[in-house]
């Protein structure tokens, strides 16, 4: 119960884009409906995930959570996507943006050689939301670089290929100065 609370916590921290977590906390109700991956889940099945494991959380509430799910909605709504669904969500994107990036990066789990840089940003660690938000509204390029390019321009040399993708920031991102 206890990794359950911190979870849900460390979620409504994180999430509803322009408001304070503790007006989130206040504005959801005592049984939201809760997703993973698109799936729904009771909120126990939250416990077997670790926050580490967790790349994108939003909550939704009032009119918009009832337009989502129905009448079950009236307590909230929290949509939590793991990394290794954003990862797939995000591959599956690029795929469609680059003959390039299909040809070097051949299944989602393969993409540990690459080095992604968004906005100009080197993304280390933690990046699979970020890049799972990218989607037509946003994206202006991708551009696949080589290992001398990649070492040359931005001084990484443990990595065989950069992927640099522009883009605008989304919208409902919080503040729009989180992370992306």
């Amino acid at each position: 119960m206890k990794y359950v609370f911190i979870l849900t916590l460390s979620i409504l921290t994180l999430s509803s884009p322009g408001q304070k977590p503790k007006k989130v906390i206040k504005k959801l109700g005592d049984d939201p409906v809760f997703f993973i991956d698109s799936t729904n889940v009771d909120k126990s099945e939250m416990m077997n995930y670790q926050p580490e494991q967790i790349a994108k959380v939003s909550v939704y509430k009032d009119s918009n959570a009832i337009k989502l799910v129905g009448p079950d909605g009236k307590d909230g709504v929290v949509y939590i996507e793991t990394k290794v669904f954003a990862r797939k969500r995000y591959w599956n994107y690029f795929r469609t943006k680059s003959a390039e990036y299909s040809n070097i990066v051949l299944t989602p789990e393969s993409d540990s050689s690459i080095q992604y840089i968004l906005n100009g940003r080197i993304l280390t660690t933690n990046f699979e939301g970020d890049l799972s938000l990218i989607n037509d509204d946003i994206f202006k390029d991708l551009k696949v670089i080589d290992k001398n390019t990649l070492q040359k321009d931005f001084g990484i040399v443990d990595k065989s290929y950069g992927v640099i993708i522009n883009s605008d920031k989304p919208d409902n991102l919080y503040k729009a100065n989180k992370k992306f």
